[in-house]
């Protein structure tokens, strides 16, 4: 009864670990524990930005080391965090953050001169350009980061290039229509009716009935089919037209 018990115990705490494993697409880069989805990814990146571009901002009416530190930061956590089927978002979102968060800051803060279009056009050009070097570098750390996980974050249960291979060929040779050997039909053949036996002393043809009237009698040097001279028909006369 106790060995019973421990098996089914075993087979318990088994089928919990199968239960609690973190399937490969939901996990982060390392370790086996479960990644943060998109959008925890997204904000990951954002609000750091957002707080980083309102401290420099307001100190400097630009971006700064501030900025450029919790930007890159925050955009490198999020890919290294996020789930491997969430990776394109966190890729390719740096520019897209820094042209959300360093504008409106500006117009928020009251960054921008007031003395037309060239000049709001300044203000809001100098952060942005100013940014462009950590923004750049970002993307390209982002990018790569994707492209390693995406290479090394693989299925781990999916088929070899051998077992792919002899898959592709079984499915091959079941498209080939199968061909079967001609098989010659066997000449059936029909089964002769025995002709009765003749008894000694019957006549070979069937005899005459009674009452019939005799067969003419060929004439002599007639061959057989034609008829004897002078007893050929007469031909009908012509009708002129």
């Amino acid at each position: 009864m106790s060995a019973l018990r421990e098996r089914s115990a075993a087979f318990d705490d088994d089928d919990v670990e199968d239960y609690d494993a973190v399937p490969w697409n939901y996990r982060a880069i390392f370790g086996e524990f479960k990644g943060i989805p998109w959008w925890a990814a997204i904000l990951a990146a954002l609000v750091p930005a957002f707080i980083g571009a309102f401290i420099d901002i307001n100190s400097s009416k630009t971006v700064g080391w501030t900025f450029n530190a919790v930007f890159f930061l925050g955009a490198l956590a999020a890919i290294l965090l996020v789930q491997r089927r969430s990776l394109f978002g966190p890729m390719v979102q740096p520019p897209l953050i820094l042209a959300i968060t360093v504008p409106t800051l500006v117009l928020l803060t009251g960054g921008v001169a007031k003395g037309g279009l060239s000049a709001m056009a300044l203000g809001l050009g100098k952060p942005l350009i100013d940014s462009f070097p950590v923004m750049a570098v970002t993307t390209a750390v982002t990018v790569a980061l994707g492209i390693l996980r995406i290479a090394l974050q693989k299925d781990p249960n999916r088929p070899s290039k051998d077992e792919i291979r002899e898959a592709k060929a079984e499915v091959k040779e079941r498209s080939k229509p199968v061909r079967r050997p001609r098989e010659e039909p066997e000449e059936e053949e029909r089964p002769r009716r025995p002709r009765p036996e003749r008894a000694e002393g019957t006549p070979a043809r069937r005899p005459r009935p009674e009452g019939a009237p005799a067969r003419r009698p060929r004439p002599e040097g007639a061959a057989r089919g034609e008829r004897p001279a002078g007893q050929r028909r007469p031909r009908p006369p012509r009708e002129d037209r």
